[in-house]
């Protein structure tokens, strides 16, 4: 298996001069970048054979799948792309494996997806309900609730959601167990779409995954954040959520993921942003332990007109220690240092 690191945390979009030391260790293939922060990025390759290439972008907007364009849907309203996608040819063109007739998974796989437990906030608070339960269930198959995505891996389930054709953002969590004593998590399935017994875009294993020291070193809660690169490009039929860096206080913050407590079900909880630190934002939506990797997503509305669903956080954590943490669910705010990742993770090979 290979590691390999793009760019660090610098506040420019220029590249960082790299000096590298690689050493093989216990059959790994690991790479050291001078001046490595906590931002710098750290892969495990599930497949020995990606080829990695960077590249970056002043933005990167969302695709509504199956023809519609995030400017086209910003033009012509929602409503012109709320078709369900479902097309059997070209997902199966696009590598994806499908389920049975009209999605529905079978019973042995059933019963495995209902045994992985939902997995929560590491050594931190759950994620709990602040107050009466504001969650409210989703069944559409339209944009943008089909490029969220149920992650299952040895061992757990979590949320992630779609930003490229072949990439799925989520928490770091979600791809690694934290720490100097972690590991990357094994047998790595997503399911795009996914409702109760259907697995409309059917599913795509792990081709690689990928987090940040911040996380995988130090178990730091303000770095947890990673990205699952797919052996498909099932986005193609499903779109993908655009993202972007400076949402603050009052910024909407939608929430959207698979919580433990409504097994296999895609729930959705609405509120804003009541808060910002320099790397988290803090919400009052109702989430559950499984919902870790939801997107915190809005309506983007800039140069008076909506640009379609953007995340601006990853979804990671409950309640604990004290304020604002102590009072708020929150997640990883997607800065700049985290934007650059995001983008070089999506366009890598």
């Amino acid at each position: 298996m290979k590691s390999k690191e793009p760019s660090g945390e610098s506040e420019t979009y220029s590249r960082r001069p790299q000096v590298c030391l690689t050493l093989l260790l216990a059959g790994m293939c690991f790479t050291f970048q001078a001046n490595a922060g906590p931002n710098t990025s750290v892969s495990v390759d599930l497949t020995e054979g990606a080829q990695f290439e960077a590249a970056y972008f002043s933005g990167s907007g969302p695709n509504t799948g199956t023809g519609g364009t995030a400017s086209d849907e910003a033009l012509f309203g929602a409503e012109s792309f709320e078709g369900t996608g479902l097309d059997e040819a070209e997902l199966l063109a696009n590598g994806v494996e499908l389920s049975g007739p009209d999605g529905e998974v079978n019973a042995a796989e059933l019963d495995y997806l209902l045994s992985l437990p939902a997995l929560g906030s590491p050594a931190a608070g759950p994620e709990v309900i602040l107050g009466p339960d504001t969650r409210s269930r989703l069944y559409t198959t339209s944009f943008p609730a089909r490029a969220v995505a149920l992650i299952t891996f040895s061992g757990g389930r979590c949320t992630g959601f779609m930003i490229g054709n072949n990439t799925v953002a989520t928490a770091g969590h979600c791809v690694h167990s934290g720490g100097p004593g972690g590991a990357w998590r094994t047998s790595v399935v997503v399911y795009p779409g996914y409702n109760g017994t259907s697995a409309p875009y059917g599913s795509c294993s792990a081709r690689t995954l990928y987090s940040v020291t911040g996380w995988t070193l130090s178990s730091n809660e303000e770095y947890d954040y990673g990205a699952i690169k797919l052996n498909c490009t099932v986005g193609n039929s499903t779109g993908w959520f655009g993202f972007r860096t400076g949402a603050g206080s009052n910024t909407p913050a939608i929430l959207t993921g698979y919580p433990g407590d409504k097994p296999l079900e895609m729930w959705q909880s609405s509120d804003k942003i009541r808060k910002t630190t320099a790397r988290q934002a803090f919400y009052s939506n109702d989430t559950v332990g499984g919902m870790s990797g939801s997107p915190v997503w809005e309506d983007w509305w800039s140069g008076n007109r909506s640009r379609g669903a953007y995340a601006n956080a990853i979804h990671a954590y409950g309640t604990h220690g004290s304020s604002p943490h102590s009072i708020y669910n929150h997640g990883t705010r997607i800065v700049s240092a985290v934007f650059r990742n995001l983008v070089t993770w999506k366009n890598a090979r």
